[in-house]
């Protein structure tokens, strides 16, 4: 493990400098860690696509100020989800403006009643229904329990205190227990 870490060190330090061939080797070993948060938090490819080239644009131009005494995972984090929590944001502004409101009876005509139950139906179903919590609630739920990171680590990331965390996901958690309460009833 030391090894890996000092290899990672030694690409910060290289990209640091401007080597666009450590920074390749960072975006490319990370890639696929971003693209996982985003698109839990985003559901949508296009958007999702977006954000990691956006946050991996803020990663070079702010490379200079990372602390390498901080780990490099929870700075991408930070990054990623500020980047989804924008957009989220967005999202429900314009739908409030516009008096948009996603129907979710339409979202479970789409679920097929005869495998939802299946893990990875479940795992969608989840996730369709995290889409319509407010963004914070989003967050706080994917990075805890679709992430599996710690109540510390996520606080850390989103810059919130360990009792807001609780809180979010508490209250996003409740949601969902009370939406797949209904659609267990209406089978």
């Amino acid at each position: 493990m030391v090894g890996i870490v000092t290899d990672l060190t030694e690409k910060i330090i290289d990209a640091k400098r401007g080597d666009l061939g450590a920074f390749r080797v960072l975006v490319d070993s990370h890639q696929t860690f971003v693209y996982r948060v985003a698109y839990r938090l985003l559901s949508n490819k296009e958007d999702t696509e977006d954000a990691v080239q956006e946050c991996f644009i803020r990663v070079w131009k702010n490379l200079s100020r990372f602390d390498l005494n901080k780990k490099f995972t929870t700075w991408l984090y930070r990054i990623i989800t500020n980047l989804c929590y924008d957009r989220l944001r967005a999202v429900q502004r314009k739908e409030n403006k516009f008096g948009f409101n996603k129907d979710l009876a339409q979202m479970e005509d789409r679920i097929n009643p005869d495998t939802q139950f299946h893990k990875k139906d479940m795992m969608e179903l989840i996730t369709k229904l995290a889409d319509h919590l407010p963004p914070k609630q989003k967050i706080v739920f994917v990075l805890r329990d679709l992430e599996d990171r710690d109540i510390k680590t996520v606080a850390a990331i989103l810059k919130m205190t360990h009792k807001s965390v609780k809180s979010n996901l508490y209250y996003a958690r409740k949601y969902l227990r009370t939406k797949l309460s209904e659609l267990n009833s209406e089978l």
